[in-house]
């Protein structure tokens, strides 16, 4: 829910563009339930490899939940005011971590204060557009930005909502669940790709939702933006517990690449350098050199085992100020001025509606649908420009899924492609590959209003 199992793609790079292709066109990509905006980021990040164009990213995602990460997200990529690493951790622990570092939360209590008047339009953000949505669904998110500042000071106990997803979800197997971690671990994860995870992260991520970690500063704060179902109830607030991901983590993203296994490194380490280098890219234009990611790290730390314990369950929930303190501290946000890119949200319900719209019918150059929203293909295909491409991601990662269910999805997935006039770029295998692409070959008749 709250992250992809897939790596962050350049989708200009995925794009076959002609040499004759005007440049003042703007490129239009439908990203359909990526739930972090990493494509984005890698895109954006990758503008200075390709010839200049404006690029729209159209965006639906289930909840609005995940419509305000990735507002959050994007905000913290872009912000020019951080340091290079404090962006990058920021980045990461707010992505997918269930407890932050002090500095963590106080950095968002900060900035969700500003992020507050963005569906109101108090505040003008160049790169996002929420006119696609309706009235009350901007007025859920503003509601959604006043609760992850409120919850963040008054702490909610999300360790307990881990903890209560674990043990319904194994069972009589709670108390040996540390052999359950370990055999996801091996006999699947492992197996199915080689990764620089190690069992330490893995085993420790999956007993309490904390995937990334660092010798400085221990995380301490509950991260609200893993909540789901927020509801203004009154003065206060209605939400759901802990509803996201506990078997697979959050390392199936930045963490994957075409580099070979690297022993020295986690996946925490790869994830850091991958999206140090995109926040360096997106501010320089230019590549990053490795001095920039060893002027950052200690070399001396390079072996070593982080263990991180979990802190008292006082500290939690300890209550900060709401008031005078973070109000005097609320300032403008100053985003990197790109203006070859725009991220459209629309909603949940622009899928049914828009197959047969004529603004929208061969409207985009490339359709990117996740893993869990492949129901939809034959409602998303119609959009796509003849020769588009279309990509898929796989249910690789999942390890609840046997190799049949994942031969199975493999089979339906082809099935329903070729259904609806699609075709396979390369032979796909879900128990080998990440990514499905297919090329949009035949228009299907469809009514158009």
């Amino acid at each position: 829910m709250w992250w992809g199992y897939s790596q962050p793609l350049d989708l200009r790079q995925e794009i076959k563009e002609n040499e004759d292709d005007s440049l003042v066109v703007p490129l239009e990509v439908l990203i359909l339930g990526s739930g972090d905006a990493r494509h984005i980021v890698k895109t954006v990040a990758s503008a200075y490899k390709h010839k200049r164009r404006c690029i729209n990213f159209h965006v639906i995602e289930p909840f609005l939940e995940q419509i305000a990460r990735s507002i959050l997200l994007l905000s913290t990529i872009l912000e020019v005011g951080l340091g290079l690493q404090e962006a990058t951790r920021y980045y990461l622990e707010l992505m997918g971590n269930t407890l932050l570092r002090p500095a963590t939360a106080k950095y968002l209590v900060q900035r969700v204060q500003s992020l507050i008047d963005i569906p109101t339009q108090s505040v003008n953000c160049p790169w996002l557009n929420l006119e696609k949505l309706k009235h009350k669904d901007r007025d859920s998110l503003e509601s959604i930005f006043k609760f992850w500042k409120r919850a963040t000071c008054e702490s909610i106990p999300i360790m307990e909502y881990w903890d209560h997803r674990i043990r319904k979800a194994l069972e009589v197997r709670y108390d040996c669940r540390e052999g359950v971690f370990d055999w996801d671990y091996h006999m699947v994860l492992k197996y199915r790709e080689n990764t620089n995870l190690t069992l330490h992260e893995y085993r420790f991520w999956r007993g309490t939702g904390i995937a990334f970690t660092w010798i400085e500063g221990e995380p301490a704060r509950s991260n609200p933006t893993l909540i789901n179902n927020i509801i203004s109830h009154g003065k206060g607030f209605i939400h759901y517990a802990y509803m996201g991901d506990i078997n697979v983590g959050p390392y199936f993203t930045w963490s994957l690449g075409s580099e070979k296994k690297t022993e020295k490194l986690r996946a925490t380490d790869i994830a850091e350098r991958e999206v140090m280098r995109a926040i360096h890219e997106t501010r320089s234009n230019e590549p990053m050199c490795d001095d920039v990611v060893a002027a950052h790290r200690d070399p001396s730390l390079l072996n070593a085992v982080i263990i991180t314990e979990i802190p008292n369950n006082d500290i939690e929930q300890e209550t900060w100020s709401t008031d005078d303190e973070f109000n005097r501290q609320k300032k403008k946000i100053i985003w990197k001025n790109i203006p070859d890119f725009k991220v459209i949200f629309h909603p949940l319900t622009a899928i049914d509606k828009y197959k047969n719209k004529k603004e929208f019918i061969q409207k985009f150059d490339l359709i990117w649908i996740a893993h869990n929203m492949t129901k939809h293909l034959p409602n998303v295909v119609p959009m796509a420009k003849l020769h588009a491409k279309i990509l898929v991601e796989s249910r690789k990662f999942m390890v609840d899924l046997r190799n049949e269910d994942l031969e199975k999805f493999t089979k339906e997935l082809i099935d329903e492609a070729k259904e609806n006039g699609m075709e396979n770029i390369h032979t796909f295998d879900s128990k080998k590959d990440n990514i499905a692409r297919f090329l949009k070959r035949s228009v299907v008749a469809q009514e158009i209003l």
